[in-house]
């Protein structure tokens, strides 16, 4: 029986024959040191996560709208009041806080309606998503991490059951999917802060503040908010599912793979928001301005 072979790259590690970097493609990453390799490795294992889950959804779309259905109402059914009451109770401290400054100024009435533009842009999505990757991600990592620990997912392999057709394709859309429709009620939880904000402390009237808000806001930026919702979801259920995987180590392992996931999850959301942003406005830069 022939030994496998060591191969050494130029300022790599010795990599073995039909190891991890073995192939033309992956070749170059023995290269990177291997703090950025982790990150790179990890990174790219969430991308062919991801193109695996949205190859199986369009070459076979049937078959998995039910266990969508099934995902959707019981992560709703879990954590609606949650997300609610997190995302009224932030815009409306904010919105409150906010307005006692301006309305020393004396622009008290523009106010109103300039926070919701900007809550629709950023402060809306960042905190309804925050609070999707909280409550629904880490129940999506703690689930298939403990059939990951349980060795569940390898005896479905044995059986010739795909468990990213099963259990990770019905999680990861039914996520981008309350994502993106929770954008359209949590809209409407920011304008009812605002307007709160507006008329218990700056003393606006709500036909006053619903013609600023109604004239500055357009609808290319709710068109944008909820592509960015879509954006969001999809990194949550992403980054969620490839943690749940690829937990190991027993219960320690599962509890510290559901803790990246969050961590991990918020700092995308972040990036996402920073480049999302720069990237609106620079194709419509009237979008800036303020009417």
């Amino acid at each position: 029986m022939r030994e496998r072979s060591q191969r050494v790259l130029p300022e790599g590690p010795p990599i073995e024959a039909g190891g991890p970097y073995d192939g033309r493609l992956n070749r170059a990453v023995a290269l990177i040191p291997s703090g950025p390799r982790d990150l790179v490795a990890e990174v790219g294992g969430m991308a062919m996560l991801l193109g695996k889950v949205l190859r199986s959804a369009v070459r076979n779309p049937r078959g998995y709208w039910g266990d969508v259905v099934e995902q959707m109402h019981f992560t709703i059914t879990k954590s609606w009041f949650a997300i609610a009451v997190g995302i009224f109770g932030f815009l409306t401290a904010l919105a409150t806080t906010g307005m006692q400054f301006v309305n020393l100024a004396g622009v008290g009435e523009y106010f109103g309606p300039l926070l919701v533009v900007h809550c629709t842009r950023t402060f809306t999505v960042w905190v309804s998503t925050l609070l999707v990757a909280g409550v629904i991600g880490a129940s999506i990592t703690a689930e298939l991490g403990s059939r990951k620990v349980r060795e569940e997912l390898d005896a479905m392999v044995v059986m010739g059951v795909d468990p990213i057709r099963v259990l990770v394709l019905p999680k990861v859309v039914a996520v981008i999917l309350i994502t993106t429709l929770l954008s359209i009620p949590a809209q409407w939880i920011a304008i009812l802060s605002c307007q709160f904000a507006a008329s218990f402390i700056g003393g606006i009237e709500s036909p006053d503040f619903y013609s600023f808000l109604w004239i500055n806001q357009s609808q290319t930026e709710l068109i944008a908010m909820v592509v960015n919702c879509l954006l969001a979801g999809t990194i949550i259920a992403t980054v969620s599912s490839y943690k749940g995987l690829h937990a190991q180590g027993g219960s320690t392992g599962l509890g510290r793979a559901v803790n990246q996931s969050v961590v991990v999850c918020f700092l995308a959301l972040f990036v996402l928001q920073l480049g999302y942003n720069a990237v609106v406005l620079g194709l419509f830069p009237e979008l800036g301005g303020f009417r």
